[in-house]
């Protein structure tokens, strides 16, 4: 039987591979979009992040950091997780993950921090909020959901003291192998992003068609994002909550011909 002390683990997602057969099982290759605000000590904790969790071992994740235009939209990029942080104001959310599904796989995240609320918040806390969103943005759900129990010592563990969980830990990364397979030489390799997900190149009017497609749903990610006790009636008929605790919540959302958003939400 499970032990009364851990809480419940949360639900994997898994990325869009690039190509069918032995190669989508070779790890995953991600872009990860800076869109931190320019001389925010949040860049600091980003680059400690994304070192952690492309340096694991097992070695599952080969992430590409690019700088970008600021974005203050936050709006989603295709097979891309982009990382911002702003003062979204009194919404009871200090972090937040959303991914953009199409026919359960992920093809684009957002990982959000609330400066409203992690302003002025201590290093430990940041770089905890920075790794959980950013483990979310790979795939992974929770590695235990008690706040009050032992601290597991990897940051996808609620914790009430961030210090202990600042990092991932092997069972983060061996559970990225599972998800993804084991990195080698050719995913190191440039990826062909240009491609519809299996190997074959597309040409310009199909890439064309694909990003529209991406738009018209990827526009739904810019909506609020509301805590449940927050949401009026029409938009809580159209999200699905998945899964709650005292410090987190879980939403879905369906937009049809195969496309889905869910949203991990750390509450303030």
């Amino acid at each position: 039987e499970s032990d009364p002390s851990m809480g419940s683990v949360g639900q994997h997602n898994v990325w869009k591979p690039n190509n069918k057969g032995n190669e989508a099982r070779s790890g995953l290759k991600l872009q990860v979009l800076n869109n931190l605000v320019l001389g925010s000590d949040w860049n600091e904790h980003m680059e400690s992040s994304i070192y952690d969790w492309g340096h694991g071992t097992p070695d599952a994740v080969a992430l590409n950091i690019r700088s970008m235009t600021h974005d203050p939209d936050c709006r989603a990029v295709r097979r891309a997780m982009k990382v911002c942080n702003a003062n979204y104001g009194a919404t009871d959310w200090r972090g937040v993950n959303q991914i953009l599904l199409q026919d359960d796989y992920i093809i684009t995240s957002l990982a959000k921090m609330n400066d409203y609320y992690l302003e002025g918040t201590n290093k430990a806390q940041k770089q905890y909020t920075m790794c959980h969103e950013l483990g979310h943005g790979l795939g992974l759900g929770h590695s235990d959901e008690n706040f009050h129990n032992k601290d597991l010592g990897n940051c996808m563990d609620y914790t009430e003291r961030p210090q202990n969980n600042m990092h991932p830990d092997t069972s983060n990364f061996g559970t990225l192998e599972e998800l993804y397979g084991n990195l080698n030489d050719n995913v190191r390799t440039e990826q062909r992003l240009r491609n519809g997900g299996d190997g074959r190149l597309l040409s310009t009017k199909e890439e064309r068609l694909l990003e529209e497609e991406f738009e018209k749903y990827a526009a739904y990610l810019s909506e609020p994002i509301e805590v449940s006790s927050k949401r009026n009636a029409q938009s809580d008929g159209e999200w699905r909550l998945l899964h709650q605790t005292d410090t987190a919540e879980y939403h879905e959302r369906e937009l049809g011909n195969g496309y889905s958003i869910r949203t991990s939400i750390l509450l303030s």
